[in-house]
């Protein structure tokens, strides 16, 4: 009797520590998708924003559209 214990205690302790394991996994794996979104993010943000610096500036300062014109002869 006292042997059926201590394995049903031995049991419950390798079903609790693969399910802790099988949690921090998953959170590992999340973080890394968290990581990676906010990555693209953070580049669609600065994409944005130069695509609308651009437009004030080709908007409000003829001599910006002289210099890109020429910068993209290089």
């Amino acid at each position: 009797m006292n042997f059926m214990k201590k394995l049903a205690k031995f049991l419950a302790l390798i079903v609790g520590l693969r399910y802790i394991l099988k949690i921090l996994s998953e959170n590992i794996d999340v973080k890394i998708q968290i990581e990676k979104l906010r990555n693209e993010i953070a580049n669609l943000e600065t994409e944005d924003l130069e695509n609308k610096l651009k437009d004030f500036f080709k908007k409000y300062d003829p001599k910006f559209k002289d210099k890109e014109e020429n910068q993209e002869d290089f």
